[in-house]
């Protein structure tokens, strides 16, 4: 577009609220202008949509546009725009019934009733500021995949989803558990236990054998427990709440977290 851009020249923009886009960069250039010109569709709030450029010179009209479709041009046109999910208002719904064989879904929406919309995008680009990312200390998951853990705001910025830091709470820093991911080995946790001052050991009839098996570690000191260990989870049993710190404190040394 830069290669080609000359001037003057007619932009159509389709967001009235000229937030978006390259509309922003074109208004910052043009605002300024009394030559220029900014056609607006009436019942639009000029003064609203033009706040962020103040002072303008630009000169503003309004008009009204005349927009429509006609009923029997829906399905052809739904046939080239092939969306997954259509609005159609409930009054025209028997004069334009939806195909059978359609790959898209119909929502049907009446005036003064809330209805809810299903986000039907699976996920979406996020920016990060590069002193931000710096800052990060990911933790290798395996060897496609790091994981790290931040505090962020998510913010919009001219059509962009950009992170943010967040403001430091060194209160909430002290109190934040790690998250923890994959399996627990019973035996290190034992050893961490131990090494802790816990009088504990697997029970007589533990069997580590078997995969998938539910290995269990009976606590008699500092007070009694009992930790259950499984390829999904780890339980806690304990009614003491220092020793179940000690528990997790221990459980923490063992396992990797963020």
């Amino acid at each position: 577009m830069t290669a080609a851009w000359k001037e003057p020249c007619i932009v159509f923009c389709p967001d009235w609220s000229l937030r978006h886009s390259t509309a922003v960069h074109l208004l910052r250039r043009w605002h300024a202008d009394k030559r220029n010109l900014l056609i607006l569709e009436e019942g639009v709030d000029s003064e609203l949509t033009l706040k962020p450029f103040m002072p303008v010179a630009i000169q503003v009209l309004e008009c009204s546009f005349l927009s429509g479709i006609k009923v029997r041009k829906v399905n052809p046109l739904l046939s080239v725009l092939k969306p997954k999910l259509v609005l159609f208002p409930e009054e025209l719904k028997s004069r334009c019934p939806s195909k059978e064989d359609a790959p898209w879904s119909y929502l049907y929406y009446s005036k003064g009733k809330t209805m809810e919309i299903p986000n039907i995008r699976e996920d979406f680009e996020v920016g990060l500021p590069t002193d931000f990312a710096f800052g990060l200390q990911p933790r290798q998951l395996d060897k496609a995949i790091a994981v790290a853990r931040l505090r962020a705001k998510l913010h919009l910025s001219n059509g962009q989803y950009v992170l943010v830091a967040a403001p430091k709470d060194q209160s909430d820093q002290s109190m934040r558990q790690l998250l923890h991911w994959g399996a627990v080995d019973a035996a290190r946790l034992l050893s961490a236990l131990q090494e802790k001052g816990i009088a504990c050991a697997f029970p007589a009839d533990d069997d580590d054998s078997s995969a998938g098996c539910v290995r269990s570690i009976l606590i008699t000191s500092p007070a009694e427990a009992l930790v259950k260990i499984t390829s999904e989870k780890t339980m806690i049993y304990c009614d003491d709440e220092n020793t179940t710190k000690q528990i997790y404190d221990a459980l923490s040394s063992v396992c990797n977290g963020i």
